[in-house]
């Protein structure tokens, strides 16, 4: 990948969408692109912070680690979304693990050479806190949303978001075009996946849900349009 392609791509991340193109340049210098298969570990809950991950393309997963081993899948990132900056900044360990979904292309920008970056760029400080203060409003909806709604209506929240993201919405559905199991769907809602399953049998009898062959198609009642 070219300098100017990785500058683009840098420009049109949620993170750092607001730099100036000479400040995407040098960071540009200090990156590399990695290459990844589907299901590769990037790096594990706990593991040393070495630096930021924006995604080229692909699809990537966050997820947490129980003490048994058990893991709950809490996002999804795709192209245009950045992954490890509070690790990046603070240089603790990683607070969550991730690993690629589908193939990805990844632009990984190393931590040592960011934070001498960004010493001596006043536009890249504020760029950063207005990122990290989008971030956190995020984190406190998804928690509104996890405290203060029943598990059948976060089942429909996020496979409407996932159509938006991943698929496509029409007028009177929503159609999820990313093949996902009912277990990672279980680790994206923090449920088990027999309590999935059974919302997810209830709705497709009530005609709220249909299944076609890989696609999850959510439709729309009338009190709804």
């Amino acid at each position: 990948m070219q300098i100017a392609d990785i500058v683009t791509r840098l420009g049109r991340t949620s993170f750092f969408n607001g730099l100036e193109r000479d400040d995407l340049v040098r960071l540009a210098q200090i990156i590399r692109v990695t290459t990844h298969p589907a299901e590769t570990v990037l790096f594990a809950q706990g593991d040393e912070s070495d630096g930021l991950y924006a995604v080229a393309t692909g699809i990537v997963r966050i997820f947490l680690t129980a003490e048994d081993g058990r893991e709950l899948t809490i996002q999804l990132f795709e192209e245009g979304e950045v992954i490890g900056e509070i690790a990046l900044i603070d240089g603790l360990p990683r607070s969550a693990g991730a690993a690629t979904l589908t193939p990805t292309q990844l632009i990984f920008v190393p931590r040592q050479p960011f934070m001498s970056l960004l010493d001596s760029s006043p536009r890249l400080q504020r760029q950063i806190i207005l990122s990290l203060c989008e971030r956190l409003r995020q984190t406190n909806d998804q928690v509104n949303r996890a405290v203060f709604h029943d598990l059948r209506h976060r089942l429909l929240v996020l496979l409407r978001q996932l159509a938006l993201i991943h698929g496509r919405i029409d007028r009177d559905q929503a159609v999820v075009e990313l093949d996902l199991t009912q277990g990672t769907l279980a680790q994206m809602l923090g449920a088990s996946r027999e309590a999935v399953n059974k919302q997810i049998r209830a709705l497709i009898k009530e005609g709220r849900l249909s299944i076609d062959g890989h696609h999850i198609i959510v439709h729309r009642t009338v009190r709804e349009c």
